[in-house]
């Protein structure tokens, strides 16, 4: 979750009827990432990222300390945790995690590189996956929580997944022209749904 447009996010979801669940920093422990996700209806991932062994890490929100490596040596032998510039997670501990029909919603994941997680969402149960094509840059310079503000607007006034993101690119290509360099925005699973 953005700090700093948090009130933007929530107020925008609580006009939409949503009861809004504000985790930061190290509430998001790999615990809660195991069981936690799959208490909500749409889940807002916004987090940095780091490049593993054939895949991405996600960072959750737990300290990286002395004995970190040591409580998660299962996990990081079976490729579902790594230990870098935070303690990450991956795909594989998602589909871990969360089998099939654990999960319902949206998931809104805002982080660089996050096209291999769309799939484990969706077949652990999201109807629909929302997140970015960028490989690099992440969360820097608010680019993305920007166009995230924007795609949550459009939802939150009762556009669809797919009906958001065209909005987006609309509303980018007006403002912006063929000169736009921000991060490409992408859904998988059901373009229908709406939140």
């Amino acid at each position: 979750m953005p700090t700093w447009n948090r009130q933007e996010y929530v107020s925008l979801l609580e006009r939409a009827g949503y009861q809004v669940d504000v985790l930061m920093n190290e509430n998001v422990t790999i615990s809660f990432l195991k069981v936690g996700l799959a208490k909500y209806d749409l889940i807002i991932l916004r987090t940095d990222s780091f490049q593993g062994e054939g895949f991405n890490y996600y960072c959750s929100g737990e300290p990286v300390t002395p004995q970190t490596r040591a409580t998660y040596s299962a996990e990081i032998s079976a490729d579902e945790v790594s230990v870098g510039v935070c303690v990450g997670f991956s795909m594989v501990f998602l589909k871990h995690s969360y089998p099939p029909g654990s999960l319902r919603g949206l998931v809104y994941a805002i982080s660089a590189g996050t096209a291999e997680l769309a799939p484990a969402f969706i077949k652990a149960g999201a109807s629909a996956f929302m997140g970015y094509y960028e490989e690099m840059g992440g969360l820097g310079w608010g680019r993305m929580d920007a166009l995230a503000t924007t795609v949550l607007r459009y939802l939150s006034q009762g556009s669809s997944v797919k009906g958001a993101v065209i909005e987006l690119y609309t509303y980018l290509a007006i403002g912006h022209g063929g000169t736009s360099t921000m991060p490409a925005i992408y859904w998988y699973g059901n373009g229908d749904y709406t939140i």
